[in-house]
């Protein structure tokens, strides 16, 4: 399909060409999979944080015993959740583990101050939860509880990753136009260097199509050399980051997870490319060849 009928001197483009398109197309496929990956990780978290909410019971400081009041209400709590349709599960975080938490930042005088207890709720997938009515029947116990979703966080996640990948595609096109360019100078020089042999085929009657369509052929199969290659690095590298991630011990880390169809989006890249290969060659090839007519 992409065979030429006729011996072009390329030899100039024979490296540069397959060399420079590999490399944006590389860095063009890279972009893409950062922009992929981000994306499951949206729907990943967002999904998984949705079905959260947390109940925080702040301590009364006017009692005469506080802690005992506080373990009063966190029982009263819990019987209120268990009571509750569209609550799947619950965990008291225990006064230890609130320690630990902010030890951080507080030292070991946390065990001095009043902690409040904390409750991890997760919603059920199926049954639905009236939010509204569960808050307003947990803050009739007292006023010293904050009901806490995670919906503005998720909005704000979900917009920090639809700017970065806004940025991302701008990369993306930025690079693919860098490559239209970069194949329109290439296909300019390979026209200079076979200006002769051009001149000749307009001697014996060849026209500026079949011309154009030898030629853009020939750069066509370089562009697709190049970024076959970059393709094929690419998915080495995306490949050695997966597993390279899979030794991460960190819990949060473990989330960033590779979509299984990851290898085959990014095939989309080299294809674009081919394309843009092909339209830039032709445009260029049909403007120089009306100079020399």
């Amino acid at each position: 399909m992409l065979k030429t009928d006729i011996a072009f001197k390329t030899d100039l483009n024979k490296g540069f060409l397959p060399f420079i398109t590999a490399f944006m197309v590389f860095l063009a496929s890279i972009t893409f999979a950062t922009a992929l990956i981000s994306s499951n990780i949206t729907s990943e978290w967002s999904s998984y944080m949705a079905n959260k909410i947390t109940i925080q019971v702040l301590p009364d400081m006017t009692s005469q015993k506080p802690q005992k009041e506080l373990d009063d209400r966190i029982k009263n709590i819990t019987t209120i959740l268990k009571q509750t349709p569209g609550i799947k599960s619950h965990y008291i975080v225990s006064t230890k583990e609130t320690s630990e938490l902010l030890k951080p930042w507080l030292g070991d005088f946390t065990t001095d101050l009043p902690l409040p207890r904390i409750i991890n709720v997760e919603v059920s997938d199926i049954i639905p939860l009236n939010q509204t009515a569960l808050k307003k029947e947990i803050a009739n116990y007292s006023k010293n509880i904050k009901f806490e979703t995670f919906d503005k966080w998720i909005y704000d996640f979900k917009a920090s990753i639809s700017a970065i990948q806004t940025l991302l595609g701008i990369i993306i096109i930025l690079i693919l136009t860098t490559t239209g360019l970069t194949i329109c100078y290439a296909t300019k020089s390979g026209l200079n260097i076979n200006k002769k042999v051009i001149n000749i085929m307009h001697m014996v009657g060849a026209t500026n199509k079949y011309i154009t369509t030898q030629f853009s052929r020939q750069m066509m199969k370089l562009a697709l050399l190049g970024g076959s290659i970059g393709y094929l690095f690419s998915c080495f590298t995306i490949f050695v980051i997966k597993i390279s991630a899979s030794y991460l011990t960190n819990e949060t880390i473990g989330q960033f997870q590779f979509p299984a169809y990851i290898y085959l989006y990014v095939l989309i890249i080299p294809i674009i490319a081919g394309i843009i290969a092909k339209i830039s060659a032709v445009l260029t090839i049909n403007k120089e060849l009306k100079k020399m007519v």
